[in-house]
């Protein structure tokens, strides 16, 4: 179980570097493009748009409509876990000792570019899974408990504050606690798969335009 904890919050770790880091980005690059309140710009907008998305809407996602996404991440997990060993599989197969600096600076230099796309894509692949996996319980949760998506008034419980009860305050909070988490996180899938296929179109094209004719 400690192993399960430690690996976890390394890959968290892990993917959150490589969420903002390039593969060609040096230790300098890498300091200055980090976010100085943890959060990159793009992940701080889609905090914004969760909690908007709450004041706007007062009701969740349907049952219906969970059920549809729970569908689709479940598939999309399965082609992200082919994904990686079809990956892993062609890392494997690459013979690195032929980037060695000692052989070559210029091809050392492409050594650890090519090392670390398989690193980062690796990375944000299993992170996605996560996510996905996260994403599937929280919208299991709204297939279990019909009532998280009962609607809220916001400015009704505002406008009569003082006559609210502690339980409908603490139950409105957990719900939109609920609801912001459940479309961050959604969000934040979306962000991160288009890191991924970002960066394997970008392996994919350095690989054609090697090809001269």
């Amino acid at each position: 179980m400690n192993n399960i904890k430690v690996n976890l919050k390394d890959l968290i770790k892990d993917a959150h570097l490589w969420e903002y880091k390039d593969i060609g980005d040096t230790e300098n690059d890498t300091r200055e493009k980090k976010p100085k309140l943890f959060f990159t710009k793009i992940q701080w907008f889609f905090v914004v748009v969760s909690i908007l998305s709450i004041s706007i809407t007062a009701k969740g996602f349907s049952a219906d409509f969970a059920g549809y996404i729970i569908s689709g991440l479940s598939l999309f997990v399965g082609v992200l876990f082919s994904f990686i060993l079809t990956l892993f599989d062609k890392f494997k197969n690459i013979d690195f000792s032929i980037y060695k600096k000692e052989i070559s600076e210029d091809k050392h230099i492409v050594g650890v570019k090519l090392k670390r796309f398989f690193k980062k894509t690796t990375i944000l692949t299993l992170y996605s899974a996560i996510l996905s996996i996260i994403c599937i319980l929280l919208l299991a949760t709204i297939l279990l408990i019909p009532e998280i998506n009962e609607k809220i008034s916001y400015c009704e419980i505002i406008e009569n504050f003082n006559e609210v009860s502690i339980c409908t305050l603490i139950k409105t909070f957990g719900i939109t606690i609920f609801r912001c988490s459940l479309m961050y996180f959604l969000l934040n899938f979306i962000l991160i798969t288009v890191y991924i296929i970002s960066s394997f179109y970008d392996y994919m094209i350095s690989e054609i335009n090697k090809i001269k004719l």
